[in-house]
């Protein structure tokens, strides 16, 4: 007689004991896992807080780190619309008076007009040549100007002329133009007719007209007279670039250099900020509360104490500085116990002051500047395929390897459940045979003569 129903037979409640043995098993080891699981979750959290926390010092490391951003000029022009200009590092303050007589301009020269430019000029070559370089583009019976001039523009040697067609209302014409201005850049072409003179008549020395002469610019700095092939004026003081924009000899601009001592406390205090952040993310992120004892994500992670012990060790370094050994410290900079910067305004002013290659030095000297140690360090953590993606990589590998064996485990509970229900079940079927057979026994005697029956 088959079963129709879990537990008739033997009136035991199979589901509830098969669920209670099977969760027996099952619920220690799945908490186990959901507790790797969180692990490592709040690892990879941790370290992508981490990893944000460094590229934000980074940040500020790279405007300690360069020289040229270190050490910084503040340039005012009063507004003048002659010249604009920017310093370096290396420009020396002061002030000057500049006046722009003449801005330098590129030569232009024009072929003679066509009424139709579509039709060829001539059969040969033309000859051009920029500052002593020269080269030279054949000419096709069938090239219209805009052939000459894409052969001309797209020449492989060109060595500095750029070639335009100009309609006008006398026709339209090739206009040939240095890229760069100054007397050094005027342009020289020469027709060669292989056949007839259409080259010649167009491109011939008679036939050229100039649009506009090469000219050199014309500044006065303090009175003192400059001549550049370039408007862009690099060498006249040192350390500053005038990019001309204007002229006008009779107007006088004043040019002011001063170091900005503003920006430089400005961005030495982002690094004292941006590195304290940093001490503390790593304090909160390595820390075990004993109140609640519980340990942070990275309690005891290598990683998180080397980054903790290289910065403490590079913060605490002395830079050779010209012969002279300096430290944070000397320029007021000073560390607490807990690891925390802070910075003496009064002693960094006088250092920036009155030292700012002292300043520049220990923070940005290759190699050894505490900014350019740092900054090197921190790369190695925060860059493409660097530790900390590696290390992300390694959790994420740790938590695939989990997933795999909560699967692995959650198909032997399965089995494991399907096996007692196989088992219970087997044995409801003999309890209710036995039922069966006891109940039929009682019948038979309780229908013998004389027999009295059970109550």
């Amino acid at each position: 007689m088959a079963l129709t129903a879990t537990g008739i037979g033997s009136g035991l409640d199979i589901n509830t004991i098969v669920g209670v043995l099977v969760d027996a098993e099952k619920l220690p080891k799945e908490a186990l896992f959901d507790k790797s699981e969180a692990t490592i979750d709040a690892k990879v959290s941790a370290i992508g807080s981490l990893k944000s926390k460094l590229s934000t010092f980074q940040d500020a490391l790279e405007k300690l780190s360069d020289p040229d951003a270190l050490n910084i000029r503040k340039v005012s022009t009063g507004e003048s619309i002659y010249f604009g200009a920017t310093a370096d590092k290396n420009a020396q303050s002061g002030s000057y008076q500049i006046q722009v007589e003449q801005l330098a301009s590129s030569h232009k020269v024009a072929g003679a007009n066509v009424a139709d430019p579509s039709l060829g000029v001539g059969t040969g070559s033309l000859d051009l040549s920029v500052n002593g370089e020269a080269f030279s583009v054949d000419i096709e019976a069938t090239d219209s100007l805009e052939d000459i001039a894409k052969k001309i523009n797209g020449a492989t040697d060109n060595s500095g002329v750029t070639a335009t067609i100009i309609k006008s209302d006398d026709g339209s014409r090739i206009v040939f133009s240095s890229d760069e201005p100054g007397t050094d850049n005027e342009v020289t072409i020469t027709a060669n007719d292989t056949a007839g003179s259409g080259l010649n008549d167009m491109f011939g020395a008679g036939n050229l007209t100039t649009l506009q002469n090469a000219e050199n610019a014309v500044i006065y700095i303090d009175g003192q007279k400059v001549t550049s092939q370039s408007n862009e004026i690099t060498d006249a003081i040192a350390g500053v670039t005038l990019s001309l924009t204007d002229a006008d000899v009779s107007k006088t601009s004043t040019l002011k250099i001063e170091q900005d001592d503003e920006l430089v406390k400005e961005n030495v205090q982002a690094f004292v900020d941006a590195y304290n952040t940093l001490v503390t993310s790593i304090s909160d992120m390595s820390k075990y509360d004993t109140e609640k004892e519980e340990a942070a994500a990275l309690q005891g992670d290598s990683m998180i104490r080397s980054v903790e012990s290289q910065m403490r060790s590079m913060i605490s370094n002395r830079v050779d500085v010209d012969g002279q050994s300096v430290a944070l410290y000397d320029i007021g900079i000073e560390t607490d116990r807990y690891g925390k910067m802070s910075i003496n305004t009064e002693k960094l002013d006088e250092s920036i002051s009155e030292n700012m290659d002292l300043v520049e030095g220990l923070f940005a000297t290759p190699d050894t500047g505490i900014a350019s140690q740092l900054d090197t360090m921190v790369e190695g953590y925060v860059k493409t395929g660097g530790l900390i993606d590696s290390r992300n990589n390694s959790l994420t590998s740790e938590k695939s390897r989990l997933d795999d064996q909560r699967d692995a485990f959650s198909l032997k509970m399965e089995l494991l459940e399907a096996r007692l229900f196989k088992q219970f079940n087997a044995m409801d079927l003999v309890v209710a045979s036995l039922n069966q057979q006891s109940s039929g026994l009682t019948e038979r005697l309780n229908s013998l003569p004389g027999s009295v029956p059970s109550s």
